[in-house]
């Protein structure tokens, strides 16, 4: 969705839309974003709530599942035709900070960047997730698996303390 900068006036340019993209395996669906794009003294200020459900892979057993989040986004949009190409590395306070060199914003960009900042790094179907056995495979949370608890030697004296100490 581009919207030209001409196109938004002093009292701002509402928007809204709702679109679908994936990254590897992983499904992301902007379900709705409404917000408003509107003018600031050096750029433009991209102010919204997304309502974002993403289809993912569990980092312990491995299903797919589910998960949906509800957040407000507040972006600064910068028109900005450097004369030439440099390259510079972005500050903490730089983040929500997007620098335009079009005459338009493409919002669905902004939009993706930030949904691949909404997705948590740890990715769990549930908090009590056991996940799948290292030896057989057989997911953990469905059935209990028969393998033998073998512990390197060299964790015996760790187990001895611990025992000691309850």
């Amino acid at each position: 969705m581009k919207i030209f900068f001409e196109q938004i006036k002093l009292d701002g340019k509402q928007i809204d839309t709702s679109f679908e993209f994936n990254v590897d395996d992983i499904t992301f669906f902007i379900k709705h974003f409404i917000g408003k794009i509107y003018p600031v003294k050096k750029g433009y200020i991209l102010d919204g709530d997304i309502e974002l459900s993403i289809t993912d892979k569990c980092d312990r057993c491995l299903k797919e599942f589910n998960e949906n989040f509800h957040e407000r986004i507040t972006v600064e949009i910068v028109n900005d035709k450097p004369s030439e190409e440099i390259e510079l590395e972005l500050e903490d306070e730089d983040m929500g900070y997007y620098i335009v060199k079009e005459d338009f914003v493409n919002i669905h960009e902004i939009l993706y960047q930030e949904s691949l900042l909404i997705r948590p790094i740890k990715r769990l179907c549930s908090v009590d997730c056991k996940g799948i056995c290292p030896n057989c495979g057989r997911d953990l949370n469905v059935e209990q698996c028969n393998c033998s608890k073998d512990t390197d030697e060299r964790w015996n004296a760790l187990t001895k303390f611990l025992q000691n100490n309850k």
